[in-house]
Protein backbone atom coordinates (compact mmCIF):
# COMPACT_ATOMS: atom_id res chain seq x y z
CA UNK A 1 0.00 0.00 0.00
CA UNK A 2 1.33 3.49 -0.83
CA UNK A 3 2.70 5.68 1.96
CA UNK A 4 0.87 8.98 2.26
CA UNK A 5 2.20 12.13 3.94
CA UNK A 6 1.07 12.22 7.55
CA UNK A 7 -0.20 15.15 9.61
CA UNK A 8 -0.05 14.57 13.37
CA UNK A 9 -2.31 16.40 15.85
CA UNK A 10 -0.49 17.10 19.14
CA UNK A 11 -1.14 19.08 22.31
CA UNK A 12 -1.61 18.76 26.04
CA UNK A 13 -4.64 16.89 27.43
CA UNK A 14 -8.18 18.21 26.94
CA UNK A 15 -7.54 20.97 24.39
CA UNK A 16 -9.80 19.50 21.66
CA UNK A 17 -7.50 17.28 19.58
CA UNK A 18 -10.05 14.50 19.12
CA UNK A 19 -12.82 17.02 18.39
CA UNK A 20 -10.69 18.45 15.55
CA UNK A 21 -9.88 14.92 14.37
CA UNK A 22 -13.60 14.04 14.19
CA UNK A 23 -14.37 17.36 12.46
CA UNK A 24 -11.80 16.61 9.73
CA UNK A 25 -13.06 13.02 9.38
CA UNK A 26 -16.68 14.14 9.17
CA UNK A 27 -17.74 11.48 11.70
CA UNK A 28 -17.04 10.35 15.28
CA UNK A 29 -13.94 8.18 14.91
CA UNK A 30 -12.28 9.19 18.18
CA UNK A 31 -13.79 9.32 21.67
CA UNK A 32 -14.53 12.85 22.91
CA UNK A 33 -15.08 13.55 26.59
CA UNK A 34 -14.46 16.41 29.01
CA UNK A 35 -12.30 14.07 31.11
CA UNK A 36 -8.63 14.53 30.30
CA UNK A 37 -6.82 11.49 28.86
CA UNK A 38 -9.76 9.97 26.99
CA UNK A 39 -7.45 9.46 23.96
CA UNK A 40 -4.34 7.31 24.46
CA UNK A 41 -3.42 5.44 21.27
CA UNK A 42 -2.73 6.94 17.86
CA UNK A 43 -5.69 6.83 15.47
CA UNK A 44 -5.58 7.73 11.76
CA UNK A 45 -7.74 8.26 8.68
CA UNK A 46 -7.08 9.39 5.09
CA UNK A 47 -8.28 12.83 3.98
CA UNK A 48 -8.57 14.31 0.49
CA UNK A 49 -8.36 18.12 0.25
CA UNK A 50 -7.85 20.20 -2.90
CA UNK A 51 -6.73 17.12 -4.83
CA UNK A 52 -4.10 16.07 -2.26
CA UNK A 53 -4.48 12.87 -0.27
CA UNK A 54 -2.84 12.63 3.16
CA UNK A 55 -3.22 10.90 6.53
CA UNK A 56 -4.40 12.69 9.68
CA UNK A 57 -3.46 11.12 13.04
CA UNK A 58 -4.92 11.90 16.45
CA UNK A 59 -2.74 11.48 19.54
CA UNK A 60 -3.13 11.38 23.29
CA UNK A 61 -2.54 14.33 25.58
CA UNK A 62 1.20 14.99 25.79
CA UNK A 63 3.20 16.63 28.54
CA UNK A 64 6.96 16.05 28.01
CA UNK A 65 8.65 14.63 31.10
CA UNK A 66 5.43 13.30 32.64
CA UNK A 67 6.20 10.38 35.00
CA UNK A 68 2.71 8.84 35.34
CA UNK A 69 2.69 5.39 33.67
CA UNK A 70 0.10 5.89 30.92
CA UNK A 71 1.17 9.49 30.19
CA UNK A 72 4.80 8.35 29.97
CA UNK A 73 3.91 5.65 27.42
CA UNK A 74 1.80 8.13 25.42
CA UNK A 75 4.83 10.43 25.27
CA UNK A 76 7.19 7.61 24.20
CA UNK A 77 4.78 6.54 21.45
CA UNK A 78 4.34 10.12 20.27
CA UNK A 79 8.06 10.93 20.16
CA UNK A 80 8.64 7.82 18.02
CA UNK A 81 5.91 8.93 15.59
CA UNK A 82 7.27 12.50 15.34
CA UNK A 83 10.24 11.19 13.35
CA UNK A 84 7.95 9.98 10.53
CA UNK A 85 5.38 12.76 10.00
CA UNK A 86 5.32 15.53 7.37
CA UNK A 87 3.55 18.27 9.38
CA UNK A 88 2.16 18.98 12.86
CA UNK A 89 -1.05 20.56 14.09
CA UNK A 90 -0.23 21.88 17.56
CA UNK A 91 -3.50 22.53 19.46
CA UNK A 92 -3.74 25.03 22.34
CA UNK A 93 -6.71 26.32 24.35
CA UNK A 94 -7.71 29.97 23.75
CA UNK A 95 -9.77 30.10 26.96
CA UNK A 96 -6.91 29.00 29.24
CA UNK A 97 -4.16 30.97 27.50
CA UNK A 98 -0.49 29.97 27.28
CA UNK A 99 0.37 27.39 29.96
CA UNK A 100 3.65 25.96 31.15
CA UNK A 101 2.78 22.68 29.40
CA UNK A 102 2.26 24.54 26.09
CA UNK A 103 5.71 26.14 26.40
CA UNK A 104 7.28 22.77 27.21
CA UNK A 105 5.62 21.07 24.19
CA UNK A 106 6.64 23.95 21.89
CA UNK A 107 10.31 23.63 22.92
CA UNK A 108 10.22 19.87 22.29
CA UNK A 109 8.54 20.24 18.88
CA UNK A 110 11.05 22.81 17.60
CA UNK A 111 13.96 20.39 17.99
CA UNK A 112 12.42 18.06 15.38
CA UNK A 113 12.32 20.77 12.68
CA UNK A 114 8.88 19.64 11.42
CA UNK A 115 6.60 22.27 9.78
CA UNK A 116 4.10 23.15 12.54
CA UNK A 117 0.73 24.88 12.45
CA UNK A 118 -0.33 26.39 15.78
CA UNK A 119 -4.13 26.11 16.14
CA UNK A 120 -5.70 28.23 18.87
CA UNK A 121 -8.82 26.20 19.61
CA UNK A 122 -12.07 27.27 21.32
CA UNK A 123 -11.93 30.73 19.65
CA UNK A 124 -15.68 30.55 19.02
CA UNK A 125 -16.35 34.29 18.68
CA UNK A 126 -15.49 35.68 15.24
CA UNK A 127 -14.85 39.17 16.65
CA UNK A 128 -12.34 37.99 19.25
CA UNK A 129 -10.34 35.48 17.22
CA UNK A 130 -7.31 37.69 16.64
CA UNK A 131 -7.34 38.82 20.27
CA UNK A 132 -7.57 35.22 21.47
CA UNK A 133 -4.59 34.09 19.39
CA UNK A 134 -2.28 37.10 19.83
CA UNK A 135 -0.72 35.91 23.08
CA UNK A 136 0.15 32.53 21.54
CA UNK A 137 2.60 34.12 19.09
CA UNK A 138 5.07 33.99 21.99
CA UNK A 139 5.34 30.23 21.35
CA UNK A 140 7.33 31.06 18.22
CA UNK A 141 5.34 29.47 15.38
CA UNK A 142 4.75 31.43 12.18
CA UNK A 143 1.58 29.60 11.10
CA UNK A 144 -0.98 30.55 13.78
CA UNK A 145 -4.72 30.10 13.20
CA UNK A 146 -7.64 30.75 15.57
CA UNK A 147 -10.19 27.92 15.17
CA UNK A 148 -13.16 26.24 16.78
CA UNK A 149 -13.15 22.46 16.41
CA UNK A 150 -16.67 22.21 17.78
CA UNK A 151 -18.23 24.75 15.35
CA UNK A 152 -15.84 24.26 12.40
CA UNK A 153 -14.59 27.86 12.42
CA UNK A 154 -11.27 28.40 10.62
CA UNK A 155 -10.71 24.72 9.69
CA UNK A 156 -10.80 25.32 5.92
CA UNK A 157 -8.17 28.08 6.20
CA UNK A 158 -5.86 25.69 8.06
CA UNK A 159 -6.20 22.99 5.39
CA UNK A 160 -5.67 25.48 2.53
CA UNK A 161 -2.46 26.64 4.21
CA UNK A 162 -1.36 23.06 4.91
CA UNK A 163 -1.75 21.68 1.36
CA UNK A 164 1.23 23.46 -0.31
CA UNK A 165 3.58 21.93 2.28
CA UNK A 166 2.33 18.33 2.28
CA UNK A 167 1.34 18.30 -1.41
CA UNK A 168 5.00 17.86 -2.32
CA UNK A 169 5.13 14.53 -0.44
CA UNK A 170 1.82 13.15 -1.76
CA UNK A 171 2.71 10.09 -3.85
CA UNK A 172 -0.66 8.84 -5.02
CA UNK A 173 -4.05 10.45 -5.77
CA UNK A 174 -7.21 9.26 -4.04
CA UNK A 175 -8.73 8.00 -7.27
CA UNK A 176 -6.08 5.29 -7.73
CA UNK A 177 -6.68 3.99 -4.22
CA UNK A 178 -10.31 3.19 -4.95
CA UNK A 179 -9.38 0.36 -7.33
CA UNK A 180 -7.27 -1.47 -4.76
CA UNK A 181 -8.57 -4.70 -3.28
CA UNK A 182 -10.22 -4.21 0.10
CA UNK A 183 -7.94 -5.68 2.79
CA UNK A 184 -9.22 -8.28 5.25
CA UNK A 185 -10.37 -6.61 8.49
CA UNK A 186 -9.89 -8.43 11.82
CA UNK A 187 -11.37 -7.19 15.10
CA UNK A 188 -9.81 -8.32 18.39
CA UNK A 189 -12.38 -8.56 21.19
CA UNK A 190 -12.24 -9.66 24.79
CA UNK A 191 -12.67 -8.53 28.35
CA UNK A 192 -10.24 -5.96 29.84
CA UNK A 193 -6.59 -6.83 30.44
CA UNK A 194 -6.40 -10.08 28.44
CA UNK A 195 -3.62 -8.79 26.15
CA UNK A 196 -5.42 -7.40 23.07
CA UNK A 197 -2.93 -4.56 22.54
CA UNK A 198 -0.02 -6.95 23.16
CA UNK A 199 -1.45 -9.26 20.50
CA UNK A 200 -1.66 -6.39 17.98
CA UNK A 201 1.95 -5.43 18.72
CA UNK A 202 3.05 -9.06 18.33
CA UNK A 203 1.21 -9.44 15.00
CA UNK A 204 2.52 -6.16 13.57
CA UNK A 205 6.04 -6.62 14.89
CA UNK A 206 6.00 -3.05 16.27
CA UNK A 207 4.98 -1.38 19.51
CA UNK A 208 2.10 0.52 17.93
CA UNK A 209 -0.27 0.13 20.92
CA UNK A 210 0.17 1.22 24.52
CA UNK A 211 0.38 -1.80 26.85
CA UNK A 212 -0.06 -1.61 30.61
CA UNK A 213 -1.09 -3.95 33.43
CA UNK A 214 -3.92 -1.57 34.37
CA UNK A 215 -7.27 -2.75 32.92
CA UNK A 216 -8.93 -0.36 30.46
CA UNK A 217 -5.70 1.02 28.96
CA UNK A 218 -7.18 1.08 25.44
CA UNK A 219 -10.12 3.45 24.89
CA UNK A 220 -10.52 3.88 21.12
CA UNK A 221 -10.87 1.15 18.51
CA UNK A 222 -7.52 1.44 16.71
CA UNK A 223 -7.07 -0.06 13.20
CA UNK A 224 -3.49 -1.12 12.40
CA UNK A 225 -2.37 -2.01 8.86
CA UNK A 226 -0.15 -5.10 8.76
CA UNK A 227 1.82 -5.89 5.61
CA UNK A 228 1.96 -9.61 4.83
CA UNK A 229 3.59 -11.56 1.99
CA UNK A 230 0.32 -11.87 0.06
CA UNK A 231 -1.63 -8.70 0.83
CA UNK A 232 -2.07 -6.16 3.64
CA UNK A 233 -4.72 -6.65 6.30
CA UNK A 234 -6.24 -4.45 9.00
CA UNK A 235 -6.23 -5.53 12.64
CA UNK A 236 -8.43 -3.47 14.97
CA UNK A 237 -7.52 -3.24 18.64
CA UNK A 238 -10.66 -2.63 20.72
CA UNK A 239 -11.40 -1.71 24.31
CA UNK A 240 -12.17 -4.42 26.84
CA UNK A 241 -15.86 -5.34 27.07
CA UNK A 242 -17.39 -5.56 30.53
CA UNK A 243 -20.99 -6.19 31.54
CA UNK A 244 -23.19 -3.09 31.17
CA UNK A 245 -23.81 -2.80 34.93
CA UNK A 246 -20.04 -2.67 35.56
CA UNK A 247 -19.31 0.09 33.03
CA UNK A 248 -18.80 2.92 35.51
CA UNK A 249 -17.65 5.78 33.23
CA UNK A 250 -18.97 7.48 30.11
CA UNK A 251 -15.65 6.80 28.34
CA UNK A 252 -15.93 3.07 29.00
CA UNK A 253 -19.49 2.96 27.66
CA UNK A 254 -18.43 4.75 24.46
CA UNK A 255 -15.42 2.45 24.14
CA UNK A 256 -17.62 -0.65 24.34
CA UNK A 257 -19.98 0.82 21.72
CA UNK A 258 -17.00 1.31 19.39
CA UNK A 259 -15.85 -2.27 19.99
CA UNK A 260 -19.31 -3.64 19.14
CA UNK A 261 -19.42 -1.47 16.01
CA UNK A 262 -16.09 -2.92 14.88
CA UNK A 263 -17.55 -6.40 15.38
CA UNK A 264 -20.36 -5.54 12.96
CA UNK A 265 -17.96 -4.20 10.29
CA UNK A 266 -15.14 -6.77 10.43
CA UNK A 267 -14.76 -9.90 8.28
CA UNK A 268 -13.25 -12.05 11.07
CA UNK A 269 -13.35 -11.66 14.86
CA UNK A 270 -10.57 -12.79 17.18
CA UNK A 271 -11.90 -13.64 20.65
CA UNK A 272 -8.98 -13.28 23.04
CA UNK A 273 -9.08 -15.19 26.34
CA UNK A 274 -6.67 -15.11 29.27
CA UNK A 275 -5.13 -18.58 29.39
CA UNK A 276 -4.05 -18.10 33.00
CA UNK A 277 -7.59 -17.44 34.28
CA UNK A 278 -9.44 -19.67 31.82
CA UNK A 279 -12.87 -19.07 30.30
CA UNK A 280 -14.92 -16.76 32.52
CA UNK A 281 -18.60 -15.83 32.52
CA UNK A 282 -17.80 -12.59 30.65
CA UNK A 283 -15.87 -14.54 27.98
CA UNK A 284 -18.99 -16.64 27.44
CA UNK A 285 -21.09 -13.47 27.13
CA UNK A 286 -18.73 -11.97 24.56
CA UNK A 287 -18.80 -15.25 22.64
CA UNK A 288 -22.61 -15.04 22.58
CA UNK A 289 -22.37 -11.48 21.21
CA UNK A 290 -20.04 -12.66 18.42
CA UNK A 291 -22.37 -15.57 17.66
CA UNK A 292 -25.38 -13.24 17.42
CA UNK A 293 -23.40 -10.92 15.13
CA UNK A 294 -22.90 -13.95 12.80
CA UNK A 295 -19.17 -13.41 12.21
CA UNK A 296 -16.39 -15.93 11.48
CA UNK A 297 -14.28 -16.19 14.61
CA UNK A 298 -10.99 -17.59 15.89
CA UNK A 299 -10.63 -18.20 19.64
CA UNK A 300 -7.14 -17.12 20.72
CA UNK A 301 -5.91 -18.27 24.15
CA UNK A 302 -3.23 -15.80 25.31
CA UNK A 303 -0.60 -16.23 28.05
CA UNK A 304 -0.32 -19.97 27.32
CA UNK A 305 3.44 -19.88 27.90
CA UNK A 306 2.78 -20.54 31.59
CA UNK A 307 1.13 -23.88 30.79
CA UNK A 308 2.57 -27.19 29.67
CA UNK A 309 2.12 -28.32 26.09
CA UNK A 310 1.00 -31.62 24.62
CA UNK A 311 -1.95 -33.56 26.02
CA UNK A 312 -2.98 -30.71 28.33
CA UNK A 313 -3.46 -28.41 25.34
CA UNK A 314 -5.68 -30.96 23.56
CA UNK A 315 -7.73 -31.41 26.72
CA UNK A 316 -7.96 -27.64 27.20
CA UNK A 317 -9.30 -27.22 23.66
CA UNK A 318 -12.12 -29.69 24.33
CA UNK A 319 -12.98 -27.91 27.58
CA UNK A 320 -12.97 -24.48 25.90
CA UNK A 321 -15.26 -25.65 23.09
CA UNK A 322 -17.63 -27.09 25.68
CA UNK A 323 -17.65 -23.86 27.68
CA UNK A 324 -18.05 -21.64 24.61
CA UNK A 325 -20.91 -23.74 23.27
CA UNK A 326 -22.11 -20.98 20.94
CA UNK A 327 -18.67 -20.95 19.25
CA UNK A 328 -17.89 -24.67 19.35
CA UNK A 329 -17.19 -24.53 15.59
CA UNK A 330 -14.41 -21.94 15.95
CA UNK A 331 -10.75 -23.04 15.78
CA UNK A 332 -8.71 -22.52 18.95
CA UNK A 333 -5.13 -21.20 18.85
CA UNK A 334 -2.92 -21.24 21.98
CA UNK A 335 -0.45 -18.34 21.97
CA UNK A 336 1.63 -16.00 24.05
CA UNK A 337 1.84 -12.42 22.81
CA UNK A 338 4.64 -11.77 25.31
CA UNK A 339 6.99 -14.55 24.14
CA UNK A 340 5.71 -14.86 20.55
CA UNK A 341 4.69 -18.49 21.01
CA UNK A 342 2.48 -19.73 18.12
CA UNK A 343 1.92 -16.17 16.84
CA UNK A 344 2.56 -17.46 13.32
CA UNK A 345 -0.67 -19.53 13.57
CA UNK A 346 -3.10 -16.69 14.30
CA UNK A 347 -3.31 -15.01 10.88
CA UNK A 348 -3.38 -18.30 8.88
CA UNK A 349 -6.29 -19.43 11.07
CA UNK A 350 -8.12 -16.15 10.42
CA UNK A 351 -7.59 -16.45 6.66
CA UNK A 352 -8.75 -20.09 6.74
CA UNK A 353 -12.07 -19.37 8.48
CA UNK A 354 -12.68 -16.38 6.19
CA UNK A 355 -12.06 -18.44 3.03
CA UNK A 356 -14.36 -21.18 4.30
CA UNK A 357 -17.10 -18.65 5.10
CA UNK A 358 -16.95 -17.36 1.51
CA UNK A 359 -17.53 -20.77 -0.13
CA UNK A 360 -20.59 -21.23 -2.32
CA UNK A 361 -21.87 -24.83 -2.19
CA UNK A 362 -23.76 -26.24 -5.24
CA UNK A 363 -27.46 -26.85 -4.59
CA UNK A 364 -27.17 -30.50 -5.62
CA UNK A 365 -24.49 -31.12 -2.99
CA UNK A 366 -26.64 -29.48 -0.31
CA UNK A 367 -29.65 -31.64 -1.18
CA UNK A 368 -27.51 -34.80 -1.13
CA UNK A 369 -26.29 -33.82 2.34
CA UNK A 370 -29.88 -33.22 3.49
CA UNK A 371 -30.95 -36.66 2.22
CA UNK A 372 -28.04 -38.27 4.01
CA UNK A 373 -28.95 -36.49 7.27
CA UNK A 374 -32.64 -37.48 7.03
CA UNK A 375 -31.68 -41.11 6.36
CA UNK A 376 -29.63 -41.14 9.57
CA UNK A 377 -32.31 -39.58 11.70
CA UNK A 378 -35.89 -38.98 10.57
CA UNK A 379 -37.59 -35.68 11.45
CA UNK A 380 -39.63 -35.85 14.66
CA UNK A 381 -43.41 -36.20 14.92
CA UNK A 382 -45.19 -33.22 16.35
CA UNK A 383 -48.87 -32.26 16.62
CA UNK A 384 -49.96 -35.45 14.91
CA UNK A 385 -47.69 -35.23 11.89
CA UNK A 386 -44.09 -35.55 10.69
CA UNK A 387 -41.96 -32.88 9.07
CA UNK A 388 -40.85 -33.71 5.56
CA UNK A 389 -37.63 -32.07 4.32
CA UNK A 390 -38.15 -31.14 0.65
CA UNK A 391 -35.03 -29.33 -0.62
CA UNK A 392 -32.52 -26.61 0.24
CA UNK A 393 -30.07 -24.14 -1.27
CA UNK A 394 -27.39 -21.69 -0.09
CA UNK A 395 -28.21 -18.02 0.00
CA UNK A 396 -25.75 -15.60 -1.55
CA UNK A 397 -23.75 -13.87 1.16
CA UNK A 398 -21.09 -14.15 3.84
CA UNK A 399 -21.06 -16.10 6.15
CA UNK A 400 -23.10 -18.97 4.63
CA UNK A 401 -26.84 -19.39 5.25
CA UNK A 402 -28.78 -22.40 3.96
CA UNK A 403 -32.50 -22.09 3.31
CA UNK A 404 -34.38 -25.39 3.74
CA UNK A 405 -37.98 -25.93 2.65
CA UNK A 406 -40.28 -28.39 4.42
CA UNK A 407 -43.98 -29.13 4.55
CA UNK A 408 -44.37 -28.13 8.23
CA UNK A 409 -41.39 -25.98 9.18
CA UNK A 410 -43.04 -24.62 12.30
CA UNK A 411 -42.97 -28.08 13.86
CA UNK A 412 -39.18 -28.44 13.73
CA UNK A 413 -37.55 -28.88 17.13
CA UNK A 414 -34.34 -27.07 18.15
CA UNK A 415 -32.60 -30.39 18.76
CA UNK A 416 -33.31 -31.60 15.22
CA UNK A 417 -32.07 -28.30 13.76
CA UNK A 418 -28.84 -28.75 15.70
CA UNK A 419 -28.56 -32.28 14.30
CA UNK A 420 -29.08 -30.98 10.74
CA UNK A 421 -26.47 -28.28 11.25
CA UNK A 422 -23.90 -30.77 12.55
CA UNK A 423 -24.54 -33.16 9.65
CA UNK A 424 -24.37 -30.40 7.03
CA UNK A 425 -21.11 -29.09 8.50
CA UNK A 426 -19.61 -32.56 8.24
CA UNK A 427 -20.93 -33.41 4.76
CA UNK A 428 -20.18 -29.98 3.23
CA UNK A 429 -16.81 -29.59 5.00
CA UNK A 430 -17.80 -26.30 6.64
CA UNK A 431 -16.74 -27.09 10.18
CA UNK A 432 -15.06 -23.78 11.17
CA UNK A 433 -17.52 -21.16 9.92
CA UNK A 434 -20.81 -19.91 11.37
CA UNK A 435 -23.66 -21.62 9.52
CA UNK A 436 -27.24 -20.43 9.64
CA UNK A 437 -30.15 -22.73 8.83
CA UNK A 438 -33.41 -21.07 7.77
CA UNK A 439 -36.34 -23.53 7.73
CA UNK A 440 -39.37 -22.45 5.72
CA UNK A 441 -42.71 -23.98 4.80
CA UNK A 442 -43.10 -24.36 1.06
CA UNK A 443 -46.26 -22.68 -0.21
CA UNK A 444 -48.70 -24.23 -2.67
CA UNK A 445 -47.58 -23.83 -6.26
CA UNK A 446 -51.10 -22.93 -7.47
CA UNK A 447 -53.54 -20.79 -5.60
CA UNK A 448 -57.32 -21.00 -6.10
CA UNK A 449 -58.62 -17.94 -7.95
CA UNK A 450 -62.29 -17.14 -8.39
CA UNK A 451 -63.29 -16.46 -11.99
CA UNK A 452 -64.02 -12.83 -12.63
CA UNK A 453 -65.67 -11.08 -15.54
CA UNK A 454 -64.21 -8.18 -17.40
CA UNK A 455 -65.99 -4.88 -17.28
CA UNK A 456 -68.77 -4.60 -19.93
CA UNK A 457 -68.68 -8.37 -20.45
CA UNK A 458 -71.60 -9.72 -22.65
CA UNK A 459 -72.58 -13.04 -21.10
CA UNK A 460 -75.15 -13.97 -23.81
CA UNK A 461 -72.69 -13.36 -26.68
CA UNK A 462 -70.06 -15.41 -24.83
CA UNK A 463 -72.46 -18.36 -24.42
CA UNK A 464 -73.51 -18.23 -28.11
CA UNK A 465 -69.90 -18.22 -29.19
CA UNK A 466 -69.12 -21.17 -26.95
CA UNK A 467 -72.10 -23.17 -28.34
CA UNK A 468 -71.04 -22.37 -31.92
CA UNK A 469 -67.55 -23.76 -31.31
CA UNK A 470 -69.06 -26.91 -29.81
CA UNK A 471 -71.19 -27.53 -32.93
CA UNK A 472 -68.18 -27.03 -35.20
CA UNK A 473 -66.23 -29.66 -33.24
CA UNK A 474 -69.13 -32.16 -33.65
CA UNK A 475 -69.20 -31.63 -37.42
CA UNK A 476 -65.44 -32.23 -37.70
CA UNK A 477 -65.71 -35.30 -35.47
Amino acid sequence: MPTLPEVLIVGRPNVGKSTLFNRLAGKSLALVDSQAGSTRDLKSFDLLWNGVNFTVTDSGGWVPGEKETIALKVGEQLETRLKKVSALLFIVDAQEGVTAADNLIARNLRKYGIPTWLLVNKADSHGKQEEASSEFHTLGFENCFPISSTHGIGINDVLDSLIPEIGKASSKPMGDKAVEKRPLRLAILGKPNVGKSSLVNALSGQKTQIVDDMPGTTHDAIPIIIETEDEPLIVVDTAGIRAAQKQDTKIEKMSVEQALYELQTCQVALLLIDGEKGVTHQDVNIGKIIFDAFRPVVVVINKWDIHHKGAEQAHAERVIKRQLRHLNFAPVVFTSAKTGMNMDRVLPAAYAVYDESCRQIPTRQINNALQSAVSKQSPPYKNGGQIKILYGYQRVGHPPAIEIFANRAECATPSYLRFLEAELRKELEMETTPLQLVLKTRGEKREFKRKTFKRNFNLRAHQEKKAKKKEERKKRG
